[in-house]
């Protein structure tokens, strides 16, 4: 059973502008601003980046999603985006995931990779080997 979802929708680009762009991101940053975390903390990040977080609550994240973006996609790419990708993670306790063919209509609508990252939630007597709460997921092994 899925217990939580997180989605986001990334634009990226090496001389992507998203100041440029008339939306509400949940987060931006243009080339060269100095990076705050990762490996560009404290110099000039050499690309721009745009998020559109999907509130927890709504139900249908990838309808959200898709009515945001798709009008977007020409400015995003006028404004030098390059890369587009959809980052859905499910916190879980099974890992059976899927698609309605109607979801997978307005994935392609946005043509954008989809990194799907899924972190199972351990049984309360299962092993301490792992960090609390969590077994890796497929991508970490």
């Amino acid at each position: 059973m899925i217990h939580r979802t997180q989605v986001t929708f990334t634009a990226w680009g090496k001389q992507f502008m998203p100041s440029k762009v008339d939306a509400l991101f949940s987060s931006a940053h243009d080339p060269g601003v100095i990076g705050k975390i990762g490996r560009y903390r404290g110099v000039p990040t050499p690309y721009g980046s745009a998020d559109f977080d999907v509130p927890e609550k709504e139900p249908e994240k990838i309808a959200y999603l898709h009515r945001l973006v798709v009008p977007l996609l020409p400015a995003l790419r006028e404004a030098g985006a390059e890369d587009f990708w959809l980052r859905i993670t499910y916190h879980t306790d099974s890992s059976a995931l899927g698609f309605s063919k109607h979801e997978i209509r307005m994935l392609a609508d946005m043509e954008c990779d989809v990194p799907i990252d899924c972190l199972i939630e351990e049984e309360p007597n299962q092993s301490a080997q792992t960090t609390p709460g969590l077994r890796p997921s497929v991508s970490d092994l």
